[in-house]
């Protein structure tokens, strides 16, 4: 009996299918071995270099916009913003789901939660707010109840409106401090604890929910803005030390750690009113997050308690073709027999040759993956997709 198919999707931006066309660009992707097409239904800002697209080479995306036609009486305080790519003729998602269909592909969701720099803008109480008071808009707080409805209604919306197989959760937890933000200029040296701190949200419904918990969440505020400042405003720390002692001694205090225990208890609960939103809506759509999901972008620790909501995993970019073996292998580990997907960045600087793509996915395979998420349609090169599909093809 032979194995079973390894399932292969790759993520794809609307615009990309658009201009080329759906029959050619869910051609290509059908030839090249992939089973599913992960599209973007909710996404950010960017700047992207387009190197097959037929009719544009440089795309600034939509912030914050939505790549389908939403019910807008699912929504609350916090209203949608409608891609120009919805139109009184079709919508992106609508669009895929029927052409996918002759070409043998299921459809993935991927779903950019919150990191959602429009809505907090226009909702600035909705966005995380550090030790000094300042809003990150790019950031909206999990805690927040209206950026609860507003993430609800947006997944309701898709798995009721399209046949989604599953859906990728991006950015449903805190963010961290240094995300790239446009012209984003930092001209002091910010080590990896002052980089925690600053990521420290301190909202005044936190901080409601730290008062609840018995924590002294506004005293811990007035802690870490004066670690900060110190750490500023003194002298560098001398030769071999890492940085000022203020921040360290802050980020090893019990408040800290009880605090961020409970920032953990925010986002699971979030991630829990996703997924029971999804399975109500569509009791077949798996709900997928993204291993290093946590208090903070990247954070080494994970939460058992996201791990036994999730309906499957991706394990992230393997560094190296042992980090791909090294990370199913901790994941299958913390929730088996839930399945774990790899992930390929096929375009630069991960991956410049195309040579360089049929190692990688050989180690995710001989690893043991259910699947393979492959980055990005649009933003690879033709003779790139070409390496990713002849890889595929071997399995």
């Amino acid at each position: 009996m032979s194995e079973p198919r390894l399932q292969a999707g790759i993520f794809a931006y609307p615009w990309d299918l658009a201009d080329e066309g759906h029959d050619l660009a869910l051609g290509r992707i059908a030839v090249a071995g992939f089973t599913a097409v992960n599209l973007a239904c909710a996404y950010h800002a960017g700047k992207f270099l387009l190197p097959h697209n037929p009719r544009r080479r440089v795309h600034f995306a939509e912030d914050g916009a939505l790549y389908f036609r939403p019910e807008l009486t699912r929504y609350g305080r916090i209203q949608p913003r409608v891609s120009s790519l919805v139109t009184d003729q079709g919508d992106p998602l609508s669009d895929l789901d029927r052409a996918r269909r002759a070409h043998g592909l299921d459809l993935v969701a991927w779903v950019v939660c919150a990191h959602n720099t429009l809505v907090g803008e226009i909702y600035p109480d909705c966005a995380v707010r550090n030790a000094f008071g300042d809003p990150y808009p790019h950031s909206l707080s999990p805690a927040h109840p209206d950026v609860r409805a507003y993430l609800v209604a947006l997944l309701t919306d898709i798995v009721s409106r399209a046949e989604v197989s599953a859906v990728e959760l991006e950015s449903p937890g805190y963010m961290a401090f240094l995300h790239g933000y446009h012209h984003e200029i930092i001209g002091v040296p910010l080590d990896a604890v002052q980089q925690r701190l600053l990521a420290l949200s301190f909202t005044p419904v936190e901080l409601d929910r730290a008062r609840a918990a018995g924590i002294d969440g506004e005293g811990l505020r007035r802690r870490v803005a004066a670690a900060l400042t110190a750490s500023w405003e003194q002298d560098p720390p001398p030769p071999g030390e890492e940085g000022r002692p203020e921040p360290r001694e802050v980020l090893a205090s019990p408040e800290l750690a009880a605090y961020e225990r409970l920032r953990q208890e925010i986002v699971a609960e979030l991630v829990a009113e996703l997924r029971d939103a999804v399975h109500t809506a569509s009791p077949g759509t798996e709900v997928r997050l993204f291993a290093a999901l946590g208090p903070a972008e990247g954070a080494e620790e994970r939460d058992q308690r996201l791990l036994d909501l999730a309906d499957g995993m991706l394990a992230g970019y393997a560094q190296s073709d042992e980090d791909a073996g090294r990370r199913t292998r901790e994941l299958r580990g913390l929730i088996d027999p839930k399945p774990v997907y790899g992930m390929v960045r096929a375009i630069a600087p991960d991956a410049v040759d195309p040579g360089q793509i049929a190692p990688r996915l050989d180690a995710w395979r001989t690893a043991g993956v259910a699947g393979i998420d492959v980055y990005n349609y649009g933003l690879m090169t033709l003779p790139m997709l070409d390496a990713v599909g002849a890889a595929l093809r071997d399995n």
